[in-house]
């Protein structure tokens, strides 16, 4: 199993500057988790993240089908919660029909990847403590160098 964060929030620092970096042990390349997240947005027309659109659907910001992107918006549209409910994702708690509020970091963490294995079913992850991995997002790497989940912190 290798190991890795995902970053949570505002890694960049750049906006409300809170983050937290989710140490994850998983069976796949970090290579492959990030292609799988962009194949994702592309089969569900979903994302997590609003700097770049790996829909090819151009959502722009704000969109519905972004989840959890707008300051103080932890929550999935009762439109993206339809189309995840389609492809299969369960959720914690039961689901309101307007709307899922997420319940922080590690629910988050959940969700992201149930809709990560919608693209790579084999993927097998859990949380860790936290010592020194590379991470599956941000901190300007040029692969999938956007935030998730920026709406979960106040």
């Amino acid at each position: 199993m290798e190991k890795m964060y995902l970053n949570v929030g505002d890694w960049s620092q750049d906006g409300h500057n809170q983050y937290k970096q989710v140490l994850v042990s998983v069976n796949k390349t970090i290579e492959e988790i990030r292609q799988a997240y962009k194949d994702s947005c592309k089969l569900t027309g979903i994302s997590f993240n609003h700097n770049e659109d790996y829909t090819g659907l151009k959502l722009g910001y704000g969109s519905p089908y972004q989840i959890a992107t707008e300051y103080e918006d932890g929550t999935i549209s009762a439109e993206a919660l339809e189309t995840l409910s389609k492809f299969g994702m369960n959720f914690e708690t039961e689901v309101d029909e307007d709307e899922y509020y997420i319940a922080g970091v590690d629910e988050f963490t959940h969700i992201w990847f149930q809709f990560v294995m919608l693209s790579l079913p084999d993927l097998e992850w859990s949380c860790d403590a936290k010592p020194s991995y590379p991470s599956i997002n941000g901190f300007w790497n040029n692969d999938l160098n956007c935030q998730f989940g920026y709406g979960l912190f106040d």
